[in-house]
């Protein structure tokens, strides 16, 4: 029997109340999860856990696989409403999405996320079902080195990302990559850069530190800003823009497929995850666009290239989970426990011993990424009319939502007190024009940047002839000095 007969088989079997109820139950709780801001799809799956696990079998599975894509439909809405990612791979939609919904195009901005998420999120089944071992096998020749390599490589992006003033980015890059430093030392294990601060010994979480630098500093600048006018006719979008358009998926189709193909290759390397994956279609896209001077300033490439991205990753990252057993996100980590908890080891056998189980959970993917596209589209227009609020209302429950999200993560003032310094961070970085998504970015794959050059340089007793020994290593360290090289090219000519 084929892969397309047992998975014709699983789709029926997940047509069965107990799956079909146990995956809608999923994607409700990750489309919420996704929405509020500091909670990401990890959050949310060991949220689910305990109740996944007393449905027992497939139901279990589906149910947390449903949190984990249906927070990343729903993490779009806070980065493209209130300009705040939720998760790291929120960051790149910020950029456009925010931009087009302060002009008044929410619900195109919204729109065009069902439609990437659910291209993105189909290629990337169809990579789980039909090409998962091929695809594991080749992942296991990424060594430490390699994802050194490849780490340097998303962060060399930075320099087509950085706008008019490559030096800019690539300082706040820095600050980013010294913020990741804050904690416990990964390999060693003592604190540092923590200023004696007890509350920084665990170091920086991501999400205090982006809701502050997004939401805040949105904030501090509108309140601050003498010339801005809070009742703009920008922020007070028609009925017409609140509704999503089919032209645009159209319109996007090359983006939306090219950050697919991205987010599948990259989404499968352990501990690499969705964020280089929306880094790279991102930066794909504006690279080979033809209208790049829009990125960044409300372009429908930039936010579908990210969010196809990010989706096809979701699914390609349970192909190493399935197949090796080997967790690829902090996500996939704990839906490897919820697979332990019912009795079942991933891996190899794991398709020959319980073939009925994994046809089963493929099928219920394919039919909560369906159910995902209908209930976003029918959420679109009441989502996006939050933007008919005016700013003076719509500001403070912003701030109450910012300030509950950021407490709720830790439970900890002091993480109000960080987001709040990082506003006002954020908003002198927007009044001296230099990029917040580099320090963001630097932040997140800095430290596993840090891991995997230590680790190799401990394996080959300190010599860097090892990121060049090895082929694929060699190839992405020329691609990024070429990257670079290019670019500082570039802005030399336009001097």
């Amino acid at each position: 029997m084929d892969s397309f007969e047992l998975l014709l088989g699983g789709i029926q079997s997940a047509l069965t109340i107990k799956v079909l109820t146990a995956t809608l139950i999923g994607v409700l709780v990750g489309l919420v999860i996704g929405v509020l801001p500091g909670l990401g799809p990890s959050a949310g799956v060991a949220i689910l856990l305990p109740f996944a696990v007393s449905l027992g079998g497939s139901a279990a599975i589906a149910a947390l696989a449903g949190v984990y894509y249906g927070a990343m439909y729903g993490g779009a809405v806070t980065s493209i409403l209130l300009g705040i990612p939720g998760d790291a791979p929120s960051i790149m939609t910020v950029l456009d999405g925010h931009a087009m919904a302060k002009r008044g195009e929410a619900g195109r901005a919204l729109g065009i996320t069902v439609f990437a998420s659910f291209t993105g999120g189909l290629i990337g089944l169809i990579f789980l079902t039909f090409l998962a071992p091929y695809i594991s096998e080749a992942a296991l020749h990424f060594g430490t080195a390699e994802m050194a390599s490849l780490m340097l490589l998303s962060l060399s992006f930075v320099a087509v990302l950085s706008g008019r003033n490559i030096i800019k980015g690539f300082a706040t890059l820095c600050i980013g990559l010294i913020l990741g430093m804050i904690g416990l030392d990964p390999i060693t294990g003592p604190s540092r850069i923590n200023f004696g601060i007890y509350d920084l010994i665990d170091g920086l979480n991501f999400a205090v530190v982006a809701i502050g630098l997004f939401g805040f500093s949105e904030i501090f600048n509108t309140m601050l800003n003498k010339n801005s006018d809070l009742e703009s006719a920008d922020m007070r979008p028609s009925l017409k823009s609140l509704m999503p358009r089919l032209s645009d998926f159209m319109a996007t189709k090359w983006s939306q497929l090219s950050g697919s193909f991205i987010g599948c290759f990259i989404g499968i390397l352990p501990g690499v995850g969705a964020t280089t994956a929306t880094i790279m279609a991102y930066a794909a896209a504006k690279k080979f666009s033809k209208n790049s001077d829009e990125f960044g300033k409300g372009s429908i490439d930039g936010v579908a290239s990210p969010e196809a991205a990010n989706n096809s990753a979701s699914y390609s990252a349970m192909i190493p989970l399935f197949t090796l057993g080997i967790p690829g996100s902090a996500t996939t980590a704990v839906m490897l426990g919820g697979l332990l908890m019912i009795g079942l080891q991933p891996g190899p056998m794991l398709f020959i011993n319980n073939p009925d189980f994994v046809w089963t959970v493929f099928g219920s993917f394919y039919i909560g990424n369906l159910m995902l596209v209908f209930i976003t589209i029918l959420a679109i227009p009441a989502l996006a009319s939050i933007m008919l609020v005016k700013v003076r209302i719509l500001y403070p429950i912003i701030f109450a939502i910012i300030i509950y999200g950021v407490y709720s993560i830790n439970l900890s003032p002091f993480d109000i007190g960080v987001a709040l310094f990082f506003g006002l961070i954020g908003y002198l970085f927007m009044k001296l024009d230099y990029p917040m998504v580099p320090l963001i970015l630097g932040m997140v794959l800095g430290p596993m940047l840090e891991r995997g050059i230590r680790r190799t340089l401990i394996a080959s007793d300190g010599s860097l002839l090892a990121f060049v020994d090895r082929p694929i290593s060699l190839v992405l360290l020329l691609i990024t000095a070429a990257m670079i090289m290019v670019q500082i090219f570039k802005s030399y000519r336009k001097i």
